[in-house]
């Protein structure tokens, strides 16, 4: 009897959770919300779609005894404390039918518990993904120039992650790293520092050790394995920004784009020069520019400082094109206020008539600083509040490549020979994606080092450079993808 009124209580207790779960969110924006109001009245409902508390208007009494309880976060199993859940849990209690006659009780007591999610959930725990497969010509993931590659967590981070996941059949995988110039999956040359390192065909390396993979921390002795299973594309099913929710980007001059323009072309001198100068750059110039949609994308000359302010910048074509010594930050106007962005890359709506909106590719390959981190949940709130876009289905992309443009597969290339400090993930499903550091050697110690909290998603990835490149793991800048349904 005690068994069919717990069977009888998870039926109940599953579709309530369920319910309830969506008022963690406000279902008209999709921003975090709850209200115990609406949550107490749908599992309520479901409870008594069920047979519990029939006669009890509201479940008044029933959430008054306990005997109905919603609870976000939830009070006890795995998801205990975790925001983003919510646990209902159903008490109810049948007679017994030999309590009495063996001195015992003459009630039995029967609690059922369910929790379900409505949360972003956890992001990938790969730092770097390369999604060619199978086997073509060159490697499909790869650390050149003699320098390191140091992935590790980020300070105060204990979550496990920070992995390498190499999709290419190439190579004979041995389960040994090898110095050889053959062809292989994963090809090293210099040193990559990381957790593990899953590779589906085989790793290879040049040069003499300390060249080659090492584990992190130094104590483990094997953080690979080759002829794994290949990764599928983790965010394939990433929702694509629409057009009609976002601004025309308006240009320094200000232009405002339609979608017959082509671009923001951003000079020091000349008619199109910025109207700020740059009091840290003799002959320099300060541009700002507002999020939204820029048709034909950024063209940034020659000491050019680019600053960004909060949102989602959508490339409408062409890409991002940067002069060597020109910079771009990404800062809540001139007082140097840290400021997070999200740069969508894809077609604009007349590619075919005017070749500037058909996608391009992202080079910031400079000797300028570049400065960026992904917008994140306090980020789009801000913006949904001062009556902006709707940003948060996309907090921690930095950079997106859209995968089903017209130029799926140009590249993306960062870097330079001055600080490169990002955070967010980069995604390009079917584009090669390029980082290269300096020479410097401070990492994430100088503010003039590269400092990386980056997850790369790519069909290929190449990192070079002679110095130290620091990627330090830490899921919370990262894309976290969606939870949403029963989990416990």
């Amino acid at each position: 009897m005690s068994w069919m009124l717990r069977r009888q209580e998870q039926n109940a207790a599953d579709p309530a959770a369920v319910a309830a779960a969506r008022w963690l969110k406000d279902p008209a924006t999709g921003l975090p919300s709850m209200n115990q109001l609406e949550m107490n009245a749908d599992a309520c409902f479901y409870a008594q779609e069920n047979g519990f508390f029939t006669s009890d208007p509201d479940c008044a009494a029933a959430i008054a005894s306990q005997d109905l309880r919603v609870k976000s976060p939830p009070v006890s199993g795995p998801m205990s404390a975790r925001s983003g859940y919510v646990q209902v849990i159903i008490r109810s209690q049948h007679p017994t039918f030999f309590g009495r006659i063996l001195g015992a009780s003459t009630t039995a007591t029967v609690t059922t518990s369910a929790v379900a999610a409505n949360t972003a959930g956890n992001s990938n725990s790969n730092s770097l993904v390369a999604l060619k497969s199978p086997c073509q010509a060159g490697a499909s993931a790869e650390v050149s120039g003699g320098g390191e590659v140091r992935i590790i967590p980020a300070p105060s981070v204990t979550a496990a992650g920070g992995y390498v996941y190499v999709n290419s059949t190439c190579g004979t995988p041995d389960d040994v790293c090898e110095n050889g110039s053959g062809s292989s999956a994963l090809h090293i040359s210099g040193k990559l520092t990381t957790p593990f390192a899953n590779v589906v065909g085989s790793c290879s390396y040049s040069g003499s050790p300390p060249n080659g993979l090492a584990c992190y921390p130094s104590t483990v002795t094997n953080c690979l394995d080759e002829g794994v299973t290949p990764l599928g594309d983790p965010l394939q099913d990433l929702p694509e920004p629409n057009f009609a929710a976002f601004p025309a980007g308006v240009c320094p001059n200000g232009a405002v784009l339609t979608d017959t323009s082509t671009g923001c072309t951003l000079r020091a001198t000349g008619p199109n020069k910025c109207p700020m100068n740059d009091p840290a750059n003799p002959g320099g110039v300060i541009c700002e520019l507002q999020p939204g949609i820029y048709y034909g994308g950024f063209d940034i000359g020659g000491k050019v400082s680019l600053r960004l302010k909060a949102g989602m910048y959508i490339l409408a074509g062409f890409g991002i094109k940067q002069a060597s010594d020109a910079e771009i930050t990404a800062v809540e106007g001139i007082t140097g206020t840290e400021a997070r962005i999200t740069i969508f890359s894809t077609d604009g709506p007349n590619c075919a008539t005017v070749p500037k909106q058909c996608q391009g590719d992202i080079s910031v390959n400079a000797k300028g600083a570049f400065s960026a981190k992904a917008i994140n949940t306090s980020t789009c709130v801000a913006i949904r509040a001062a009556g902006g876009p709707n940003t948060c289905p996309w907090r921690g992309v930095l950079i997106w490549q859209d995968g089903s443009g017209t130029g799926a597969d140009e590249p993306i290339a960062l870097g330079g020979q001055a600080k490169l400090h990002l955070a967010g993930t980069i995604y390009a499903p079917k584009a090669a994606v390029t980082i290269t550091g300096g020479s410097s050697t401070s990492g994430c110690s100088d503010s003039t080092g590269i400092c990386l909290s980056l997850q790369i998603i790519s069909f290929t990835w190449k990192i070079a450079g002679g110095g130290l490149l620091e990627m330090p793991y830490d899921p919370s800048e990262l894309y976290q993808l969606e939870q949403r349904g029963l989990v416990d």
